[in-house]
Parts: C-alpha cells; structure tokens; sequence
C-alpha cells in the first residue's frame, strides 16, 4: 500500500528509483566482468572524484539556474575532470608519483572556483525536470550495454591463449603501450619505438590510468585499468552529448533520441552490404570479415567515417576532448554574448580540449572563433574583438606551449596539416556521405527545415559545427593518415550536431496532427530498421574473438599463445624497466606492431608506430633492425645489436619464418648471445656487452 501511494503520488520518483536501480545493477555488471568488483569500483571512482572539480565550477557559474545540480552533472562535470588532468600533469612533471597525486583534484577544485567568479549568473542552462533524470539514467545504462561485452572481450582467455579483437588491436593496445611507458615515472617519457627519443604523443589523455597503474600494477592489469577508465569516461560524454542537445530540444525524451541515433542508428553500410550479399545469393558469413562502419572507404573508395559508439569502444581521448570543445560552444550558447570572461572561459576549455586531442582542438577551435565572431559582429561590439581574442587565445597559447614543451610533435617535420581538396573525401561523395550518415542527415535536414527561421538565431551554434565539420571532410587532411584521419573527426562532430537536428525535428512532428504522428513514427521505425544492422553487425564484430581469419595485413583477433605469455611475463618480471629488448618491426607490421611496448612493456630500439608520425625516422631504424636479424655471423650481429643499444632479442614465429637461420646464429656464440629464455617457438636471448 505505501509503494502504491509513493507511486501514484511520485509517479517521477518511482521512475528515477528504477532506472537508478538498474543503471547501477549494470554498472556492477560491467565492472565485475572487466575487473575484480573492488578494483572497478576504486577505479571508477578515482575516475568520479577526478570529475569533481567541475561541481565547484559549476556550483558558481550556474548559481542562480533552476535545475542547476542536472546542469553541473551532465556538462560540468567534464569539465572537472580536465582541470583535474592538468593539474595531474603538473604534478607529475615535479616529480610526485603515488597516492599523493589524488590531491590533484582539490588543487584543481581551487583553480576551478577561481575561473569561475568572473562568471557568476552568466551562463543559463535548459530548465531540467525529473524526465531528464531518468532520461540520463536510461541513456547511461544503454552505454554500459553498448560497451561492456565488447570490453569484457579484450584480453578474454581462450584456449590457446589470450585474444584481442580488432580494432582493439590498433586504439587500445596503443593506449596500453602508452600507459605503460607513462607508468615508468620518467619526464619527459621515453619513445618506446626510438631509442633516445621523447614520447611524440599527445600522451596526457593516458596519464591517469599511467598513475593509477603504477600504484596498483600488483592489484590488476593494465588491460583491466584502461577498460574501467574506457567505462567511466564513456558514460561522462553520453551524459555530456544529453545535455549539449537539450540546449536545443526542450523534451527529454526527444533529446535522448538525438543521442540513442548517434550511439546506434548513423549509418545505412550494414543495410547495404546485406542486400548486395542477398542480390549476388553470396553467403552473409562475408560480414564477419569486414569493416562494416568503413564500406565507403573498402568498396567505394571514399572516407570512412565511425559511428559514436567506436568512439565508446576504441578512443575515450577524443570522447573526452570533444566534450570539453564543445562545451565552449555550449558556454556561448547558454551565455548569449561573447564577453570577455565567457571567451576567457572558452579559451580554458579549448586549451584542456588541445592537451587531451591535438586535432580535435583545432577543429573545434575554428568552430568557436566563427561562432563567437558572428556574435559579436552581431552586437557591434566592435571593442571586444580585441579585448576578447586576447582573453580568448590566452590560455591556448598556453596550452599550445605546453604542448612544445612537452614536445607531442617531432621537431623538423613540418606541417602534418595540409588544407586542400582530399581526394578521398570527393570520391563517389554523394554515395559515400549517404551511406556513412543516412539516418541521421535525414533526421537532421527535417530539423533544419522546421527551424528554419531559427537557424541562424538560437541553431547557429549547430549550424557551425556542421558547416565547418564539412569544410574539414572535404578541405583539409592530416599527413600520413592516408587521408582518413580528418574524416573520422569531423563524422564525430558532425553526428553530435545531426543529433541536435534530428531531436528537434522529432519534437515539433510530434507536437502536430495526429496523422504526422503516424508518419514521423513509421519513417522513424523505417530509418532505425535500415540503420540498425550496421550498429548490430559492428556490435557483433568487435567482440568476436572466434574469428580468426587474416585480414588485410592484419588478423581480425590477435592471440597471444601462452608460450608468448610467458616470455612476455618473464620479460616484465625479470628485465629492467628501461631495457631495450628487441623484435624484428617488418616482419611484425600491423599484426604485433605494439608487442613489445604493449604486452612487455618494455622499449625497443626501433619500431613501426601507426600512431606516430611522420614515419620516416622510424622506418630507417626499423630497417637497422631488419640487418640484424638477417645477420649470418654472430659477431656481426652482436655488434649490430651494441649499436643499436638492444639488452634483449626476441625470436618467435614471424622473426623464424622469416629469419630461418637467426637463433641458431645467435646460440652459436653463448659468450655474445645468452639465450635466457625458451619455450615453444620464443626465445629471448641477452645481448652480452
């Protein structure tokens, strides 16, 4: 009787009780089939307490908005946690490792409320309800439906071995390399591809977890530590894309659509290649060996561009530094004048976006710059163009020095940048873009129709992002990605800005006749059915560590076999951390690229990093490598392997088929040669200097 009271009296409540009971119920879920349930909740929750910078921020800057804790959750929150980034950055650079850096967050709490005096009762958010809680709370445990198989999938113990699942074979085991080398302590850290080199990596994003792993490396996996962080800061941009659209959708339930389209209904490539399978009566087995979210790049020659939720899966870096871009839209929006302490505030925000996502900083820095130059061309306030670039570009230039002074960038290798037509985007265009984002363009160009007398008022913001998104897709491309690169960040963008679109279109049909009801339901019913098969064969793929069929120039699951395991767990136990051990990087190409720096955890002299660039240093110290290996004479060879300061070298399948005559060469001369290691097919032998 007293829950059937509180029910018809709080239907709401009820409502949030429930979706809160499960939202944790699979939160526990998805924590304990990635880690032990303790180790997840302690990472999860260093995760939450890294974000609470953002509720004094928030705290200040939405003081007198109606809702405001929803506000600071949904949008605040991210913006804690890249202050508290920053400030872990700082601290490491001084030298302080272990539990001592768990006060980053207080000091950046500090720094929070400082940033946000001068923006006191500027900045009003959408008036929140009990149905955008629930609405949150359905969202996020979507999220954890969406990634917690795939995760629970890597590193999964099968038979003959551990198995990594492409594409996690590219993203994470390059966070894991770049985790693990992070987590030694060094400043500046090493390049564990180039002997003697700096790490040329916009490496913050992986400082966390780097510190997190070197504290409680004897409690879990780096594996296990980088998926819980994946998780956690998953559900921040989920959280933080519901809120970004609800500035432009009043009702939660169309909001949460705009978001469930990105995460789940962007593209029509599955639909596609299942009817070109059924018209040729070919066998739908074909799915199983392809990139379903890349058909516009394998069969029609053109950019691919990822749904949402690959970037769930695969890159919480550029999650992460989105959210933090976009909210200097979102602070211009909910401002409604460029002021000089709103652009300051922007600037800080572009600057964290700079440290987490390189790229993704200038993009959304272009976007802000023409945003807030319309407004302000607007208002005629013709002084504040000085006054408010200055305060703008401030804290960018300083994140920009940072950025050099950490030395992300190799010096000498010129602009990485180029602005001009890509080839690749103009390709089959019109095909392409239709495949990659059909549901939602459809969606979206409905909303830009019903709110074309606002779009150039209240949509503005969505309109810049979309414009200058399609500039980037088409106009400018990124030096040794293959013309790729560009593509998958403006596709990101551009899904958030369609999802903005799509949910207002949703929310004005839904508010006609009753016939446009029906219609809006059935074409909505039509473009979810076409567009679900990519998402549900993307879902399947990504987590199906029973394919093991070769790809090109790679395997679609890489399986570590346990006589690799053990040489690699002899590696790390048994080696010292700045050892130089060494395998063959051509042989290795894309299939065990990160071996070494990933699952040993341990440095080369040379490599072939796909994630670093320009590669040209690397390719000529990988072919010194190759010499070594091909080496007939064990002093020779040992002289080889001196020059290039190798401690250890690793002889496995890829060096023996290759190298046929190598570790006979090498035991030859146990005075030069120590073979330390056997079993199986590996061998690891210390280069006695």
């Amino acid at each position: 009787m007293i829950i059937e009271r509180f029910q018809r009296e709080n239907p709401f409540r009820m409502r949030i009780l429930g979706s809160g009971v499960v939202f944790l119920a699979a939160l526990a879920a998805c924590l304990l089939a990635l880690a032990p349930l303790r180790l997840g909740l302690v990472l999860f929750g260093i995760v939450v307490w890294f974000s609470c910078p953002g509720v004094v921020l928030g705290a200040v800057v939405y003081r007198q908005t109606p809702g405001r804790a929803m506000a600071i959750a949904l949008n605040a929150s991210i913006w804690g946690y890249g202050l508290s980034s920053v400030t872990l950055l700082l601290l490491w650079c001084a030298g302080i490792r272990g539990g001592a850096l768990l006060l980053a967050p207080v000091l950046a709490g500090a720094v929070a409320w400082l940033i946000g005096l001068p923006l006191r009762h500027r900045l009003t958010s959408p008036l929140f309800t009990n149905a955008d809680i629930v609405a949150v709370l359905l969202l996020l445990t979507l999220t954890l439906g969406i990634v917690g198989r795939p995760f629970a999938k890597v590193a999964s113990p099968v038979e003959d071995g551990r198995a990594y699942r492409a594409y996690f074979t590219a993203d994470f085991v390059w966070r894991m390399a770049v985790a693990a080398e992070l987590s030694k302590g060094d400043f500046p850290p090493k390049n564990p591809f180039f002997r003697r080199d700096q790490l040329r990596y916009y490496w913050l994003a992986h400082l966390l977890p780097a510190a997190e792993y070197q504290s409680l490396r004897r409690e879990g996996t780096i594996e296990q530590i980088l998926l819980v962080n994946g998780v956690a800061l998953g559900l921040g941009f989920v959280a933080f894309m519901y809120g970004f659209l609800r500035q432009w959708v009043d009702r939660a339930w169309a909001a949460a659509a705009g978001v469930v389209g990105g995460l789940m209904f962007t593209s029509f490539e599955g639909a596609e290649r299942l009817f070109v399978l059924w018209r040729e009566g070919a066998s739908f087995d074909y799915i199983r060996t392809l990139n379903i979210d890349a058909v516009t790049r394998w069969i029609y020659e053109s950019l691919p561009i990822d749904g949402l939720q690959r970037l769930l899966w695969y890159q919480p870096q550029h999650s992460t530094a989105y959210a933090l871009g976009l909210s200097a839209i979102l602070v211009l929006a909910q401002a409604g004048t460029p002021s000089v302490a709103v652009l300051a505030f922007c600037g800080i925000l572009l600057g964290l976006c700079l440290l987490l996502s390189t790229f993704s900083a200038i993009m959304l820095t272009s976007m802000v710059a023409v945003l807030a130059l319309i407004m302000i061309v607007r208002e005629r306030a013709w002084t504040r163009l000085l006054t408010g670039t200055i305060a703008g570009a401030a804290p960018l230039v300083g994140a920009v020095l940072i950025c050099l002074s950490l030395r992300y960038v190799d010096e000498g290798s010129g602009s990485l940048v180029t602005i001009g037509v890509n080839p690749m985007a103009f390709r089959n265009a019109p095909v392409a873009i239709l495949l990659s984002f059909g549901p939602m363009l459809i969606a979206a160009i409905a909303g830009a129709f019903l709110a074309r007398r606002r779009l150039l008022s209240s949509f503005l913001p969505i309109v810049v992002i979309i414009v200058l998104s399609f500039f980037f897709y088409f106009f400018v491309d990124l030096r040794g990605h293959q013309h790729v690169y560009v593509g998958w960040r403006a596709g990101d963008l551009l899904f958030v800005a369609f999802g903005a679109l799509g949910g207002y279109a949703l929310q004005e049909l839904w508010s006609m006749k009753p016939n446009v009801r029906v219609v809006t339901a059935a074409t909505v019913a039509l473009l979810a059915a076409l567009a679900a098969p990519t998402f549900a064969i993307d879902f399947y793929n990504t987590q199906d560590t029973t394919n093991r069929m070769p790809a090109a120039g790679f395997d679609w699951t890489l399986v570590l076999h346990q006589d690799e395991l053990d040489a690699l767990s002899w590696i790390r136990n048994y080696t010292p951390q700045n050892a130089i051990v060494q395998v063959e990087p051509y042989v290795r190409d894309s299939k065990t690229w990160a071996y070494v720096p990933a699952f040993a955890e341990r440095r080369m002299s040379a490599g072939l990093p796909i994630s670093m660039v320009p590669l040209d240093k690397y390719e000529a110290a990988s072919a010194q490598v190759r010499s070594l290996y091909q080496e007939t004479d064990a002093a020779s060879a040992h002289a080889r392997a001196s020059r290039l300061g190798i401690d250890y070298l690793i002889v496995g399948v890829p060096e023996d088929q290759a190298y046929p005559h190598i570790r006979e060469v090498l035991r030859s001369r146990v005075d030069l040669f120590r073979e330390v290691f056997h079993r199986g097919d590996v061998s690891i032998f210390y280069v006695d200097r």
